[in-house]
């Protein structure tokens, strides 16, 4: 799957929450599209699936444009943080409509994640936990075996054992149907290892992207005396400065194969810590 993203803007009440996003995402990959809250990931994500139109611009799948193209909506599956099922309708009702609205739909898959999220068919999704919600999500995303499959903050109410057994499902799974998933999420050092690639929003705008596994060589902190990080990050590209005692901390992009000066440590930078610090300076460009 190849999709482009083209000046797309969503304007509400003259603010853009979307602002000119330019960018490709191609697949089969397993994505991370982070940022903070109102950062605009649910926004677009919205506008992908077809649920809203945007103010300007065009996203496309494969060269067709995904707007009123019904035919290539059934390609897509979106599990949001809510409201995915009707509330009064039971789990065994929501397998039923999943095997309708997905093409692709494994009710085989389905049936056994059923049994590994311990939900029962009989119960309504009104009657039913949060986590439990969740799982049904989870479910339902992965059973559909739709060519995109989203997932926006798909765990919320599930403890650790649940998520990290999404996390395994989404590998295995992609590794027998390769597709191309879009994985939103908070926890983002949690789920870090699943990506292939990163990319990072902030109000409206892509302000990163890049491979996890670049990210993981180019992006350290240097820590020594501040002659040495001084003479370190001469030419580099520094995203963060700050000092803890007489210990001096930079945080750069880098190649990474300048050889660190005597005395200079190196450190890897979280996926969390890198999105913080970016946004971070956003913020401060936006007040200069």
């Amino acid at each position: 799957m190849h999709i482009e993203v083209n000046k797309l803007t969503k304007q509400y009440r003259n603010h853009n929450v979307l602002d000119e996003l330019n960018f490709e995402i191609k697949g089969p990959a397993i994505v991370g599209l982070l940022g903070h809250n109102g950062a605009g990931k649910t926004s677009f994500l919205n506008i992908f699936s077809g649920l809203v139109a945007p103010s300007e611009g065009s996203i496309s799948i494969n060269g067709q444009s995904v707007f009123d193209n019904g035919e290539l909506m059934k390609s897509i599956c979106i599990i949001g943080e809510t409201g995915n099922f009707p509330a009064h309708v039971t789990v065994a009702q929501v397998m039923k409509l999943n095997q309708y609205f997905y093409p692709n739909w494994n009710n085989e898959l389905a049936e056994e994640l059923l049994v590994q999220f311990s939900l029962n068919k009989k119960m309504k999704v009104k009657t039913m936990s949060k986590g439990m919600v969740s799982a049904l999500g989870i479910i339902t995303g992965i059973a559909s075996e739709a060519p995109i499959t989203i997932f926006d903050e798909p765990y919320i109410g599930m403890d650790a054992a649940g998520r990290h057994l999404f996390y395994d499902l989404l590998i295995e799974q992609f590794s027998i149907t390769p597709r191309l998933i879009i994985l939103s999420t908070h926890l983002i050092d949690e789920a870090s290892e699943l990506f292939e690639d990163v990319y990072i929003m902030h109000e409206g705008k892509l302000i990163l992207q890049q491979s996890y596994e670049e990210l993981q060589s180019s992006v350290f902190k240097v820590k020594g005396t501040l002659e040495d990080v001084e003479r370190y990050i001469v030419g580099q590209q520094v995203i963060h400065r700050s000092q803890f005692m007489k210990e001096h901390i930079a945080v750069i992009m880098s190649d990474g194969n300048e050889p660190l000066h005597t005395g200079l440590k190196r450190e890897a930078v979280k996926l969390q810590e890198l999105l913080i610090l970016l946004s971070k300076n956003q913020r401060k460009e936006r007040v200069q």
